[in-house]
């Protein structure tokens, strides 16, 4: 009995709660769990287990609240800082473009043109409500077109930047360059520049540069021709009148010296034969190409102390006068380098030919050189470039340091515009 009496259930009392005091509170549970955060559930003086139900739902409601309304203001402070910075970007981007002198042009990967921008409207070869939304295959001549897909299609293939160069009729023929690159899945975006300025100054540059080849070219001739039929026809004179008073009733000893004179004599003049001969070399004009670069390649063995191996092949019996001339001093100018700063005694020249191209390379195994500081390199390789481009031809120098240098060019057998181009050789 006394077990029994020791299991006491509560008083039915402490849970007796009012029937619509009950309905209420799961109304007013409900209006929360709706959205309306903003209502607390009601509190009676008894401070029942109701009562602290309630009052430890509206504390949570309120936390949750209170943790709503940061969440709101930090969402909304970073919604203010990313427009910010959007309408920073846009201010920026808007400057940028304004200060760019470039066209630009979206384009979809078939060619549709869907935005562009043009500081200058004056450049556009239409108006843009003639390309908006067309195809450049209706805009643009055919053969343009035609290279300007074929760079779009290559710009989508690959995240290399396309370079395309090409010409358009407007009031007079400009130039452009056209900068191609992927600007999404299926859009490319192309920077197009004015280059017509840049290419007339190069022009007039390289005009320059013919002409100033052209003068060079006469002082050297100017300069052969005297040593060859003044200084060495007087050297030759002086060593002929030495060799007469050697014969006279003099001393041996005086004989003797007189014979070292006349030795000497015939090196300054054999040294002056061969400077004229630098300076002018006769047999391009007369033997032609090959013996020219032959003779070249076994005077260098001779007086620079240089083992140099000469092969060509296909030459033809004529070249261009302008042409010879050009590869001639390129290789005469190798040489000279190899000799000085190789670092070794063995050299290779080579030329070859075909259709359209006359190809010469001169090679060493030395101490080469860095290509980066090629510009600061000194005259001879500046010489070499001014002649190759003068003829519109291609250079190519490898370079590595401690792996030799290899010097290629390619020289076009018919230049362009080499008809109406000064000659670079000069005439007698």
């Amino acid at each position: 009995m006394a077990d029994e009496a020791s299991r006491v259930t509560p008083p039915e009392a402490n849970f007796d709660f009012d029937t619509d005091r009950v309905a209420a509170f799961l109304r007013t549970l409900e209006s929360m769990a709706a959205g309306q955060i903003d209502q607390r559930l009601p509190i009676s003086p008894r401070h029942d287990t109701l009562d602290a139900i309630a009052y430890a739902i509206n504390v949570l409601v309120g936390e949750l609240s209170w943790a709503s309304a940061r969440a709101k203001e930090a969402q909304e402070e970073k919604e203010t800082q990313l427009r910010a910075a959007v309408t920073s970007a846009e201010v920026r981007n808007g400057a940028i473009l304004k200060a760019i002198p470039d066209l630009m042009f979206v384009l979809l990967r078939d060619g549709t043109y869907v935005d562009y921008h043009a500081r200058d409207p004056k450049l556009l070869f239409v108006p843009p409500s003639t390309f908006i939304g067309r195809n450049m295959r209706d805009v643009l001549p055919s053969a343009l077109a035609d290279l300007m897909m074929d760079g779009l299609e290559r710009a989508c293939q690959t995240d290399d930047m396309i370079v395309v160069e090409y010409e358009l009729p407007m009031d007079e023929p400009r130039a452009f360059e056209a900068r191609i690159v992927q600007a999404g899945a299926d859009r490319v975006l192309s920077i197009v520049r004015d280059v017509t300025e840049s290419k007339r100054a190069t022009e007039l540059n390289r005009d320059l540069a013919r002409r100033l080849i052209v003068r060079q070219e006469i002082e050297r001739q100017r300069i052969a021709r005297e040593l060859h039929d003044d200084v060495s026809q007087r050297i030759a004179l002086l060593n002929i009148e030495i060799d007469k008073i050697a014969t006279q009733g003099i001393s041996e000893e005086s004989r003797s010296r007189l014979h070292t004179l006349s030795a000497q004599a015939r090196d300054i003049a054999t040294d002056v034969h061969h400077i004229s001969y630098a300076l002018h070399p006769s047999w391009l004009e007369t033997l032609g190409l090959v013996a020219a670069l032959q003779s070249l390649c076994r005077d260098a063995s001779k007086q620079r102390n240089l083992q140099v191996a000469f092969t060509h092949n296909s030459i033809p019996s004529s070249v261009d006068a302008n042409v010879s001339l050009c590869l001639y001093r390129i290789a005469q100018e190798a040489l000279h380098n190899v000799a000085r700063h190789s670092q070794v005694r063995e050299a290779q020249v080579s030329v070859t030919c075909d259709e359209r191209h006359i190809a010469l390379q001169i090679a060493d195994s030395g101490v080469g050189f860095d290509p980066r500081h090629m510009r600061s390199g000194g005259l001879g390789l500046a010489s070499i470039r001014e002649r190759v481009a003068v003829l519109k031809g291609q250079l190519a120098i490898n370079a590595v340091p401690g792996g030799g240098t290899q010097i290629t060019v390619h020289i076009p057998l018919a230049s362009e515009g080499s008809e109406s181009a000064p000659p670079l050789i000069a005439s007698a």
